[in-house]
């Protein structure tokens, strides 16, 4: 998993045959509600998610996916500025 600050997006490979995928933001300052974003299978293994709408500060990306037998995750530290 990538944070891109100038593009405003997080960019991560998956396997093209996952079955179920989300990510899921939390911020690390408040107890605000985490933001989780659905992954939807496509015909390439990259995928982009925005994080544009994201308030100011510190966020844990969490990133979450099973290929309907094992589940795994990937977990990033993020400053949104």
């Amino acid at each position: 998993m990538t944070y891109q600050p100038v593009a405003h997006q997080v960019a991560f490979v998956l396997p093209l045959y996952f079955w179920k995928a989300e990510i899921v933001f939390t911020r690390i300052a408040s107890g605000a509600e985490n933001v989780t974003i659905p992954i939807q299978p496509g015909k390439l293994p990259r995928h982009v998610v925005s994080t544009e709408k994201l308030e100011k500060g510190y966020w844990r990306a969490l990133l979450n996916w099973s290929d309907g037998h094992a589940q795994y995750y990937s977990e990033k530290m993020i400053e949104i500025v």
